[in-house]
């Protein structure tokens, strides 16, 4: 059933959220009845995630997308239409049973690496690792992926990140000046009732 929720990593890259809070990831949303989106300002000097997350049903119909930001006081948005048709389901899986496949984000400050650590109960699709180095006008001087791991991992890559604006930390130590981003695609099984 899993393999439905693969299929779903094929979709484009989504375009950037609005200002003040991290732009959506790989697949990511502008919540219904936002405000039109600006040019992105990503967070650079904090640890920060966003997700989005797709339910389909043994049908491979989509039933839901949500989007979600750490730094956003918003909690749990709609994706806007735009957004939901992107995600494809693929295929019909195995009756009786909801698919939810989530793409997350997770941005570390530093060179702490995050963890990737998973609820119990989701299943790893793909996972990157990138490392970034930034400039004094926040915009990404360099980028390596470090670690590609999963049967299907996410398209979301070093050209994608470096199109990316992130907020200038002029006074920043070196330490400050780079980062991992991870990039995660998981999901679950549920029973429909």
């Amino acid at each position: 059933m899993l393999g439905l929720l693969a299929a779903a990593l094929m979709a484009p890259t989504p375009a950037p959220a609005t200002t003040h809070s991290p732009a959506p990831a790989a697949g990511a949303p502008a919540a219904e009845g936002s405000a039109p989106a600006e040019t992105a300002v990503l967070e650079s000097s904090v640890p920060w995630w966003e997700k989005i997350t797709v339910t389909v049903d043994d049908q491979g119909k989509q039933h839901s997308c949500h989007y979600e930001a750490s730094l956003s006081g918003d909690g749990i948005q709609v994706c806007d239409r735009a957004m939901a048709d992107s995600v494809e389901a693929g295929s019909s899986g195995q009756a009786g049973v909801f698919s939810k496949v989530t793409f997350e984000r997770r941005f570390s400050p530093g060179n702490r690496l995050d963890s990737g650590r998973l609820q119990p109960g989701d299943t790893l699709l793909g996972r990157q690792v990138m490392y970034l180095t930034f400039g004094a006008d926040g915009a990404i001087e360099s980028c390596k992926m470090v670690e590609v791991s999963g049967d299907a991992p996410p398209t979301y890559n070093c050209d994608e990140a470096k199109k990316e604006q992130f907020r200038a930390q002029a006074s920043a130590h070196a330490g400050a000046r780079q980062a991992f981003m991870t990039i995660l695609a998981y999901g679950h099984t549920e029973q429909i009732a």
